[in-house]
């Protein structure tokens, strides 16, 4: 193992009945180190990231964490799970509830709080949208709110399920930049499921690719577009 590791996967295989999604996979992932995974709809992309946060068992293998932090993982869901009868800004910071007590929290987050809220929910475009229900922002703009609450939590190892499916080329760039400067920033690893060849070839250290044609096998290889 590299001192820089903060996940790796040993012989991971997970079916669903009796299809088998991934068999045998083993890969690490670093410090600062974008990983793409990269598969057609249904190829397990998914399950995946689940297996790796802890939320769907494995049928064989094992997920061994080294990130000695707060909050080790963090995960961006497709269905996004906001509180949609809140406000965006308070959406955000509830990413930071686990570092304070609700009595702390009872009067309002502290003031580095909600600046550093506010400056990433810019960044991302929803400036002036911190104090609309999230219930009226658009698919992409909660998609965005989504990203800002998880990396607010600020994981050591952030797994992101299509974060950037609802957006436009320009916002979809944006904000896989930003996900990507999280990881070089804070020391941490982004694993995100994408399906746009070119956003993969542009952002992503490492790629971990179904086989085309053995379904259950995947192929862990180095972008050389990235890896200067």
């Amino acid at each position: 193992m590299e001192e820089n590791c903060l996940i790796e996967g040993q012989n991971l295989s997970l079916r669903i009945g009796e299809r088998w999604l991934v068999r045998d996979l083993s890969f690490s992932a670093n410090k600062g180190e974008f990983i793409a995974l990269v598969g057609s709809s249904g190829s397990g992309k998914t399950t995946l990231l689940r297996a790796l946060s802890g939320d769907t068992p494995l049928a064989n293998g094992q997920v061994i964490t080294h990130a000695d932090c707060p909050l080790p993982v963090g995960m961006i869901h497709q269905d996004l799970q906001l509180a949609e009868g809140s406000t965006a800004i308070k959406n955000a910071l509830s990413g930071c509830l686990y570092r304070h007590s609700s009595l702390k929290t009872f009067f309002g987050f502290p003031d580095e709080e909600k600046n550093r809220a506010v400056t990433l929910l810019q960044k991302l475009g929803l400036g002036q949208k911190l104090n609309q229900w999230t219930s009226t922002l658009s698919r992409g703009e909660r998609q965005r709110l989504a990203i800002a609450r998880t990396l607010l939590a600020q994981p050591s190892i952030l797994l992101a399920d299509e974060p950037v499916a609802s957006l436009d080329g320009k916002w979809a760039g944006e904000t896989l930049n930003t996900l990507k400067e999280y990881a070089k920033d804070q020391k941490a690893c982004v694993l995100c499921s994408l399906h746009d060849l070119d956003q993969v070839d542009q952002f992503a250290d490492t790629i971990i690719q179904v086989d085309p044609v053995n379904h259950e096998k995947w192929e862990v290889k180095c972008n050389p577009s990235t890896k200067a």
